[in-house]
Formats: structure tokens, C-alpha cells, sequence
């Protein structure tokens, strides 16, 4: 897997498949590595965007001190995130691309996008916390709660509905109880730190990054403001989960870019590019200009015909 200098740091990159350029910025949270795109393929593990890599050069990077790539701990802010990506950009002779990014990585890529418009041709936000917007996350923006955040609450006495970043404190909590060994009947269809060693290392990362660096201002520090995202000139996508708490951020998007196409998968909380793989690669391919086949006239093709 190639590593190129990409502003002053050794970053582990990979290029995959052919067509117009898409750069995807992973979550920045417990898993940033460029793996975190891996599941949204459709055959097996490890088999990394499927469908897109067949019709674009799908570009995929771990940020700094993150996965393979280095850096110094203590400067992980999203202004990094971006040098990096346009850095790659550069590396690559790529002048412009589409553009997309999931969780933390979402904000990056709205970042990116408001710092170097005509680097950027689309724009795809997947379930992004878009901290100008929703400084604050609160337990109470999603009336939903699933049995294993139920069962988290329960077990961990912080006072939850006050909490202002739940995300964040959430993330920590369920670290913590990784490394002691815990575990649940309740886990969700994706959970993170699931099992296995990796899910051991993410955990401990994520803890290094709250504990030994500036991480918490960090992952809340404002970016750019309405005014710039209301001048976005692409094409824009919002993904969002019906149940996510990043909601809020949805609306006010909706706001500033009444142009822009939305998608709320429904039942789908944070970590649906996961959950619910097949209608994100769906709803990507359209954006990007691909159609799928559907499911249903799939199936029916597949059936044995009957000749008269």
C-alpha cells in the first residue's frame, strides 16, 4: 500500500478502481483509517466500495496518527484533515474530484469544499455533526434510543440528558467498557469497537487521542460558517439516519442549501453507511451519476424464464 509526504506527514493512501476522481474522507473518530470504508462493499469483508470502484478512482487516506499514517498526536484538528487531503490531491495531478465524507469526515469534506470550491465538482455528507451549526449534541435530538444505548446509559451514571457532546461522551464510555471486557446481548447491527483485537486497538487510540491530546476542543472546534455554505456552488448530498442526533445539523443545512438533495435512511442512526450499506451505495452511485439496478428487477432477471 503506497505512502507519500503529504503537509510534513507519512500518510498511508490507496487508489482504487478507475473513472473521475472521489476522495472520501473516513470518520475521525474510533475508526479513521481509510478501512472504515471497507464495509460499504457488497461481497465480502475488506471488499472496499464495490460498485464505485468500478466506475470511479475511488482515493482513500489514513489521517495523521491514525492507522499506518504518522504525525504529531497533539495536531489533529480538521485544518490538518484538509491540508492532507488537498496534499494528496496534488500528489496524485488531480485538479478536481467529487467529494465525500461520513461522521467527523463529513465535516471535513464541507471544510474542504467551503476552502477550495473548484477543487470540488460534488459533495456527499454522510450524518455529520456540523459543529457552527450544532455547537451542542444532546441526548434529547433523537427521541430514539436503541437497547444498547438504553443499556449503556443504565450501567454508566452520567447525567445523560445534560450531557452536551453525548456523542463524544458516548464513544468514550463504550472505549472504557471495550478494554474492561464487557459485553452485551443488545449490541446493535453495528456497534462501535465490536470485537477482536482491532476493535481492542481502536479503543485504546480513541482513549490516547481524549486523554494525551487537545482531542475534545478538537472535535467540536467551529469551522466554517453559514454564510460560506450557503455560497456552495456543487451539487450537495446530505445522508442522514432517521434516528441519528445529528439531525439538527440536517435542518439547518437544509436551510442554507435548499438546493441540495436529502436522503434520511430510515431506522438509521449514526453509523448507517454500515448498518445499512446497500441504499448508501445506492444513493451515492445516483449522486455521482450511476444508477443501480434495482433490487427487485435484479432478482427477477435472476429467475429461470419459462418458454411456452
Amino acid at each position: 500500500m503506497p505512502f507519500a509526504t503529504l503537509d510534513g506527514i507519512a500518510t498511508r493512501y490507496e487508489v482504487l478502481g478507475s473513472g473521475p476522481p472521489l476522495l472520501m474522507f473516513s470518520p475521525g473518530g474510533f475508526n479513521a483509517t481509510l478501512d472504515a470504508w471497507s464495509t460499504i462493499g457488497a461481497y465480502a469483508r475488506n471488499k472496499p466500495l464495490d460498485h464505485l470502484t468500478r466506475h470511479y478512482t475511488c482515493i482513500v487516506f489514513d489521517r495523521r496518527e491514525t492507522g499506518q499514517s504518522g504525525g504529531r498526536v497533539e495536531r489533529i484538528g480538521w485544518q490538518h484533515f484538509v491540508a492532507q487531503g488537498r496534499a494528496l490531491l496534488d500528489h496524485l495531478g488531480i485538479a478536481s474530484c467529487r467529494l465525500a465524507g461520513h461522521s467527523y469526515g463529513g465535516g471535513v469534506a464541507l471544510e474542504f469544499a467551503a476552502r477550495h470550491a473548484q477543487r470540488v465538482s460534488h459533495l456527499a455528507i454522510l450524518d455529520t455533526k456540523v459543529n457552527r451549526l450544532q455547537p451542542r449534541q444532546m441526548l434529547a435530538d433523537s427521541p430514539y434510543l436503541s437497547p444498547f444505548e438504553e443499556e449503556v446509559a443504565t450501567r454508566y451514571g452520567h447525567d445523560w440528558n445534560n450531557e452536551p457532546q453525548v456523542g463524544l461522551l458516548f464513544l468514550e464510555v463504550l472505549a472504557r467498557w471495550r478494554l474492561e471486557g464487557g459485553h452485551s446481548a443488545t449490541r446493535d447491527d453495528f456497534t462501535p469497537f465490536g470485537e477482536g483485537r482491532g476493535a481492542q486497538r481502536a479503543a485504546r487510540q480513541w482513549l490516547a487521542l481524549l486523554e494525551q491530546t487537545g482531542a475534545r476542543g478538537e472535535f467540536v472546534q467551529p469551522g466554517v460558517g453559514a454564510e460560506d455554505i450557503a455560497r456552495l456552488p456543487m451539487p450537495v448530498l446530505l445522508v442522514y439516519g432517521a434516528h441519528s442526533r445529528c439531525l439538527p445539523s440536517c435542518h439547518a443545512l437544509q436551510k442554507l442549501l435548499p438546493q441540495a438533495q436529502l436522503e434520511l435512511v430510515p431506522e438509521g442512526g449514526h453509523f448507517f453507511p454500515i448498518s445499512h450499506a446497500a441504499p448508501v451505495r445506492r444513493r451515492l452511485s445516483g449522486f455521482f451519476g450511476l444508477e443501480l439496478p434495482d433490487p427487485a428487477a435484479e432478482a427477477a432477471a435472476a429467475m429461470p424464464q419459462t418458454i411456452f
